[in-house]
């Protein structure tokens, strides 16, 4: 699981992501605290990638398919960040239904006696084979920044690119607890409330009294984006780690932010011997 976010805002696009990564074992989940799920496509590039859900495809990193865009990029230079999102589907798609267990997951859905077991088995691929990704930035000679949400999903269709509004931010991974924060309240909680029997108005009715009471901030200076965005990623950790939920997302917060001015910067980054001196 992830706490993956990112804020397009006047003066750029904000990243940020934890280090937590799942492996789901048949005794239960086993926890890595230093991976990444934040990169720069390319080297001095004004364009940037987070991701969230699925870790890898199969043996392919993301870090690799995402090098082998940004050499394609550099061959032929986007003309727009939306452009750049549609060559990441080009690139990475093909590798996503060529996984073994996509094809696995195409075999039992096509199957219309599946056992208990396949079931199972079946619902376990349909979730665990999510894997969404963000890409933002800009492309010379535009200087607008822009991002664009990605979701594979391995019942759907080849995904869409969807811009993100400028102004706005989404979280992805485990929203729940900003969510709450920001709104008062998360999706389950919303629903559990709809469907108790005591609510007694329309979906409508809740989400117009529910947004009397979200905390709104004004445009925020770049600066204090890269702050909100960092207070998100580690509150999410925090909360998740004193709660008795699995500690899925947590590790170092990592921030990157494309200024319009400038290219991709590290604002936090872990060091390669990070797993070495946490000890951990």
């Amino acid at each position: 699981m992830t706490i993956a976010a990112c804020y397009v805002s006047p003066e750029g696009v904000v990243f940020g992501a934890d280090s937590t990564t799942t492996w789901s074992a048949t005794s239960g989940h086993h926890f890595f605290n230093h991976a990444q799920k934040l990169f720069e496509v390319g080297t001095k590039s004004t364009l940037g990638m987070v991701t969230w859900g699925m870790a890898s495809f199969d043996d392919t990193s993301f870090r690799t398919v995402i090098a082998q865009l940004a050499d394609k990029l550099v061959q032929n230079p986007p003309a727009s960040v939306q452009a750049a999102a549609d060559e990441w589907i080009n690139e990475a798609w093909p590798v996503f239904t060529g996984m073994q267990a996509f094809a696995r997951l195409q075999q039992l859905n096509g199957n219309a006696n599946r056992t208990p077991d396949q079931d199972e088995e079946w619902g376990m691929l349909s979730h665990g084979l999510v894997v969404g990704f963000c890409i933002g930035g800009y492309c010379l000679p535009d200087h607008c920044p822009k991002a664009y949400e990605i979701v594979f999903d391995p019942l759907g269709a080849r995904p869409v690119p969807s811009e993100i509004a400028k102004n706005t931010h989404r979280w992805w991974g485990v929203p729940n607890i900003i969510n709450r924060l920001i709104y008062g309240y998360d999706w389950n909680f919303r629903q559990a409330i709809l469907s108790s029997g005591f609510w007694n108005g329309t979906d409508a009715d809740f989400d117009s009294v529910a947004a009397q009471q979200a905390l709104e901030h004004p445009v925020l200076p770049i600066r204090e984006v890269v702050d909100f965005i960092h207070s998100c990623i580690r509150s999410t950790g925090k909360a998740m780690k004193f709660s008795n939920f699995p500690q899925v997302c947590g590790g170092a917060p990592e921030i990157a932010l494309i200024t319009t001015d400038r290219q991709f910067r590290w604002v936090r980054h872990k060091t390669w011997d990070t797993a070495i001196e946490d000890g951990g």
